[in-house]
């Protein structure tokens, strides 16, 4: 019985997509290869009773979903790994993207290494002297908020990226993208470490789920990154890479 409804319910993808799915049966059809057998019609109801949405239950902690009856390890696993899947397939495809001579092009590149992280991340995105990625790194993994960014840790990845230039980036998970005080606080401390080994901090990109906030782009934001240029220091060089070494 169990197996002719799976045939009818591939086939249905087969020929349609997802387009047609409700968001239990998009579940069901994913918990089909994780429980060979089964009702996974039913623990799809459950993980949606119990999470509320579909976004809600891609985004659960492993141990979360483990508590819902008819979800075992392969399960949990294969559910936490559909979000990650998608983030890296369209950091794939962004990282064609090369140049950033745009707002649109640099949020084209980072939204997806951003995409369903739960918890705030900090990033710096590296560039050459014509705009082109050198790096990008997490400089934070969702241990600390935007205030406590090690200063001397974004130096450090710069130098050892040779960016001409760099853009902060971080995320408001379930917030929406405005710059706080913090924000704005540590877009200013940034751009006097970086101005200090001569690396300019061009933007400071936030965003939440379904929208970003460049700061270069906002009036009233936009001054801070023309702060007049500090000279190059050698010595400010030197000491950074002896400190990371």
């Amino acid at each position: 019985m169990h197996e002719g409804h799976r045939e009818r319910v591939r086939e249905k993808f087969k020929e349609n997509g997802l387009s047609c799915f409700s968001t239990h049966e998009v579940l069901e059809l994913l918990l089909f290869y994780s429980c060979p057998r089964g009702d996974t019609n039913a623990t799809a109801h459950r993980l949606m009773e119990r999470f509320g949405s579909l976004s809600a239950v891609l985004e659960a902690p492993y141990e979360e979903l483990k508590a819902v009856e008819g979800v075992g390890d392969v399960a949990a696993t294969l559910v936490n790994l559909v979000p990650q899947l998608f983030r890296a397939y369209t950091a794939d495809k962004a990282s064609k993207i090369t140049v950033m001579d745009s707002v649109d092009a640099v949020v084209s590149f980072l939204r997806p290494r951003f995409f369903g992280l739960t918890t705030e991340h900090i990033g710096l995105l590296c560039l050459d002297i014509t705009g082109r990625v050198n790096n990008f790194t997490f400089l934070s993994d969702g241990s600390l908020k935007i205030a406590q960014v090690d200063v001397r840790k974004a130096a450090q990845t710069a130098l050892r990226n040779n960016a001409e230039s760099v853009i902060l980036a971080h995320n408001h998970p379930g917030g929406l993208p405005n710059p706080s005080r913090a924000d704005l606080d540590t877009t200013k401390t940034l751009i006097r470490s970086f101005q200090a080994i001569n690396i300019r901090l061009t933007d400071h990109i936030i965003f939440s789920d379904d929208a970003y906030f460049s700061m270069k782009q906002c009036e009233r934001f936009a001054p801070i990154f023309l702060l007049g240029n500090v000279s190059t220091s050698a010595e400010a060089k030197v000491s950074l890479y002896q400190n990371e070494r």
